[in-house]
């Protein structure tokens, strides 16, 4: 039943990105809303908290899930077709990251950004110029279909735009689904992040608790990432907000929401490590502001 559900997110996700990337004209209204309500979450204007300050943060889209390595794959090829060899580059993937990170093997080198397998999982060992080059990229794709008039940019998250996804209108929530634990009532695991069984918790001389070194389960799922489309969405309907990857930021060389090489305090709403280059724990997420102040393409789905 899973890869049966995932199979068929993948199918739907294959459509449309090639229906929007291969059409000579623009789509209906109707057509192209119901894309954007399909996969991306509509973020209405609110409040986030910054350090001790409050601001305002416009309303905004925001992919529901993290880039895949199909979304990613479909831009490297048109780069290349379209002779962009210094933008392809700049952003091809660097698949031997894997092989510098512990615990890992071979598969994730030779498989995870080629293999049909991994295709709806979330692209990773990008650089931040690349996510920004597939930004643009995407943006141009999509104005071509959208209703004359009508112009979209889509680009990395600001920090102010993700904690609003992430937090809502609860502006101290520890996690997107708002609870105070990475598991629900039911004792099943919220996220994708490295569990630490009781077994691997002691006290040292100071009698404090550490975690000793051990081989951390993963999460149902068997692999290290988790698809793109995977545990449950937020009250914006965005998958996967904590834990999984880490997530660029427009604004910040900073990644922000944990990864699944991280514990679960690690993969809090505000959680943040430095960006230092292309990684197995960092992939991204798009947003999109509207250009002109109308927008009559898109009509929230009740």
């Amino acid at each position: 039943m899973k890869t049966l559900l995932y199979f068929s997110f993948y199918l739907g996700v294959m459509f449309s990105l090639i229906s929007l990337t291969s059409v000579s004209k623009p789509m209906s209204v109707s057509k192209f809303n119901k894309f954007i309500n399909d996969f991306y979450g509509y973020v209405p204007s609110g409040l986030v908290k910054l350090q001790e300050d409050t601001f305002s943060v416009q309303s905004f889209i925001i992919g529901k899930t993290e880039v895949t390595n199909f979304d990613y794959k479909i831009f490297l090829n048109d780069l290349l077709s379209n002779g962009e060899i210094d933008k392809y580059n700049i952003a091809k993937v660097n698949s031997f990251n894997w092989s510098s990170s512990k615990s890992l093997n071979q598969k994730y080198v030779d498989y995870y950004h080629s293999h049909s397998a991994y295709r709806n999982h979330p692209v990773v060992n990008i650089s931040k110029q690349g996510a920004e080059l597939y930004c643009e990229w995407l943006t141009k794709r999509i104005n071509a279909n959208l209703p004359e008039g009508q112009k979209l940019q889509f680009r990395l998250p600001l920090k102010s735009e993700w904690l609003r996804a992430a937090c809502g209108d609860d502006l101290d929530a520890p996690y997107s689904w708002k609870g105070q634990y990475v598991r629900n009532s039911k004792g099943m695991i919220l996220a994708n992040f490295v569990q630490v069984g009781e077994g691997s918790i002691s006290r040292n001389e100071k009698n404090e608790f550490v975690v000793l070194p051990y081989q951390g389960e993963l999460n149902d799922f068997g692999d290290i990432i988790a698809p793109t489309k995977s545990f449950w969405p937020n009250e914006f309907d965005i998958y996967n907000m904590n834990g999984n990857v880490a997530e660029l930021l427009a604004d910040s060389d900073e990644v922000i929401g944990g990864s699944w090489f991280d514990a679960g305090y690690d993969i809090r709403n505000r959680s943040l490590k430095k960006y230092s280059g292309s990684s197995p724990m960092v992939g991204f997420r798009v947003v999109a502001t509207v250009i002109q102040s109308e927008h009559s393409w898109h009509k929230v789905k009740n």
